[in-house]
């Protein structure tokens, strides 16, 4: 990833963290990092852990945020779930997966999406 893409990456982690905070989730760890997986915020909401995977673009013409998770990028989110889950001791917290897409420069727009993919 260049040095821009990195800024981009954090400059949308940063307004996800805010938009995620003004709904009254805490946020619990950002960049979880474990064996070569991450996950973009981990927050708590209403007694769930929830893994938010941040995705945000300019313009549309890349596609939607829900486009961008693969099945082989899903299972490096669960992975890296499972690790956290194990380092925190939080094996029996009800948890679930979110996307949050951003758009635009200027104006954002954001989506968030509740349980947005699942372990199969």
């Amino acid at each position: 990833m260049n040095t821009t893409s990195k800024h981009k990456g954090d400059y949308g982690e940063g307004v996800a963290e805010g938009y995620l905070a003004a709904k009254g989730y805490t946020i619990l760890a950002q960049n979880f990092k474990k064996n070569g997986n991450e996950i973009d915020i981990v927050a708590e909401d209403g007694g769930y852990i929830v893994f938010v995977e941040v995705k945000y673009r300019r313009g549309t013409s890349f596609g939607s945020g829900l486009e961008a998770i693969t099945p082989a990028k899903a299972r490096r989110i669960f992975r890296a779930a499972k690790a956290y889950l194990y380092d925190n001791n939080k094996w029996d917290a009800p948890c679930r997966f979110d996307i949050i897409e951003i758009f635009g420069s200027e104006e954002l727009e954001v989506n968030h999406f509740e349980n947005a993919f699942w372990e199969r």
